[in-house]
C-alpha cells in the first residue's frame, strides 16, 4: 500500500473531476522546465478544461486507480512503465525506456524509496556520485528519492558512461519481466 501511495503522489492528483453541469473554465499552464537547466527539455505548454468542483475519492478507490493506472502502463510499456513519461520527460530517448524500464525494474523494483544503504532511488544510484550530485545542488539519497531528479540523473550518468554503471554491455537485449 506504501507503494501504491507514493505512485500516487507522484503521478496524479487526489481528486476526481465531476460535477452534474459543469462550469468548463480553460485553465493555461505556462511551459516549466525540470529546473535543471538549458540542457532538458521544455515541457509543453497545455490548454485544458477542468470542471469547477471536485469530489474526493475513497482511499479504496484512490488505490484501485492508482494500481489500474501502473497497470496499463506496464502493459503498454513493460517494466516500470509507469515511470516512461518522467524518464522522456527529463531527457532519456524513447529508444532506450526498454533497457532502462528493465533497469528500474532490477535496481528497485520500480519502488522510488529504494534503499540499501548505498544506493538509492529508482535506479539505485551510488553514494560514490556524492560529489557530482552536490556540484548539482543536490544530495544523495535524499535527492535521489525524488524520481525526477533520480532519472535526471541517471541520465546524465548514462551520457558519460554508458550502462556500465549498471552493468549492462550496449548490445544487451532486456528479456521479458512479469509485470
Amino acid at each position: 500500500m506504501k507503494r501504491v501511495i507514493g505512485i500516487l503522489l507522484i503521478l496524479c492528483s487526489c481528486a476526481i473531476e465531476t460535477s452534474d453541469k459543469p462550469d468548463l473554465t480553460p485553465l493555461t499552464t505556462v511551459p516549466t522546465t525540470i529546473g535543471l537547466g538549458a540542457a532538458l527539455p521544455t515541457l509543453p505548454t497545455t490548454t485544458s478544461l477542468v470542471p469547477s468542483t471536485t469530489q474526493a475519492l475513497s482511499p479504496e478507490a484512490l488505490g484501485s486507480a492508482v494500481e489500474q493506472i501502473v497497470e496499463d502502463a506496464r502493459s503498454n510499456y513493460g517494466p516500470c512503465g509507469e515511470w516512461r513519461d518522467l524518464a522522456l520527460s527529463v531527457g532519456w530517448p524513447e529508444s532506450e525506456w526498454p533497457r532502462l524500464g528493465y533497469i528500474l525494474y532490477r535496481e528497485s523494483r520500480c519502488t522510488p524509496y529504494a534503499w540499501n544503504g548505498a544506493d538509492a532511488g529508482l535506479s539505485q544510484i551510488n553514494q560514490i556520485h556524492r560529489k557530482w550530485l552536490s556540484d548539482m545542488g543536490w544530495s544523495h539519497p535524499d535527492d535521489m528519492f525524488d524520481p525526477a531528479k533520480n532519472l535526471t540523473f541517471a541520465y546524465r550518468l548514462w551520457t558519460t558512461s554508458g550502462w556500465k554503471p549498471w552493468s549492462f554491455e550496449d548490445d544487451f537485449t532486456p528479456p521479458v519481466v512479469p509485470t
